[in-house]
């Protein structure tokens, strides 16, 4: 008797699970290629889009009436925000000290807009004690602990105008439930898990104040509620930037998200305003702290030499 086709004569022999769990390697093997190359297109793109949405707004709002105390004050509000987030990574991974661990953070980050999409990871990786996976995890871990955050933020900041948003508040608890699994299988502990989720909290708040005052520096006074409502768009916008992977440090994605959280509150070109304000606000913030940290000689005091 002859066998059918594509038997061998062994009973546990399957090609068709071992086609697709083989086309499923592939895919996973090309995935990192794949979204670098999806991200330097999308880069001309949303830098395009971002060039579009400053010349609406310089063409529908007034610049000249902006408020600067307001701007000012984001100003200081946004390096709040980012020297919070290098402190949340200094403490998830910062073994040899939270100066170098901060350095090193600040330094990585600005790969985020290399196109590619993974170099700033991949940097901050190296800085990371022990293994490869106890690397991974805490990249990992933090990218997932600010994504919850920030959520989480933008569902209290957002209560005070649309109580359907609070349930995002819930979301803050969710580094804390897989904090025990973490601390049994790699280097992360309970303790690092809190305090990273809490000095990013204070990030976030930090960040939806930004956002208040900047949409102030540009529309003016405004009702309270919806002021709330601007800090939530800020927080939610950036998580949403961080989701879609092929957009170099959210560029382009954030703009549009915010300005569609808002839309219908303010007139279209004080969003785009206040939008690319911020963006721009948060990137001196960023330049400023990188600026401080990379100051030539602190590397001899963060690195003192034993003899």
């Amino acid at each position: 008797m002859t066998s059918p086709p594509g038997f061998d004569g062994r009973l546990d022999d399957r090609p068709d699970d071992r086609t697709w769990a083989g086309r499923l390697d592939r895919i996973r093997g090309r995935a990192p290629r794949l979204v670098g190359v999806a991200r330097a297109l999308f880069y001309p793109c949303a830098l395009a889009l971002v060039g579009y949405m400053g010349y609406q707004a310089a063409r529908g709002s007034d610049l000249s009436t902006l408020h600067w105390a307001p701007l000012l004050l984001g100003c200081v509000a946004a390096l709040i925000w980012w020297l919070s987030l290098a402190l949340g990574w200094s403490f998830l991974a910062g073994e040899s000290g939270h100066r170098q661990a901060t350095k090193a953070w600040c330094q990585t980050q600005v790969a985020r807009y290399v196109p590619g999409g993974i170099w700033a990871v991949v940097a901050r990786a190296t800085t990371v004690r022990g293994r490869v996976r106890d690397k991974v995890t805490a990249v990992t871990a933090e990218n997932v602990i600010v994504l919850l955050v920030s959520l989480a933020v933008g569902g209290v900041w957002s209560a005070g105008y649309d109580l359907r948003w609070l349930p995002l508040a819930l979301l803050a608890g969710a580094p804390l439930l897989v904090s025990r699994w973490l601390e049994k299988r790699t280097r992360i502990t309970r303790r690092r898990v809190r305090r990273t989720a809490g000095a990013y909290a204070v990030g976030y708040v930090a960040y939806g104040i930004t956002g208040m005052l900047v949409q102030l520096a540009v529309s003016g006074p405004g009702n309270v509620s919806e002021l709330l409502h601007v800090a939530a768009a800020s927080c939610i916008a950036w998580a949403v930037g961080l989701v879609v992977v092929i957009a170099p440090g959210g560029v382009g994605v954030r703009e549009v998200v915010y300005v569609w959280l808002l839309h219908g509150i303010y007139p279209t070109s004080d969003l785009e305003a206040a939008a690319l304000t911020s963006r721009l606000v948060t990137v001196l913030a960023e330049l400023l702290v990188l600026a401080v940290v990379s100051w030539p000689g602190r590397g001899a005091a963060d690195n003192p030499d034993p003899h």
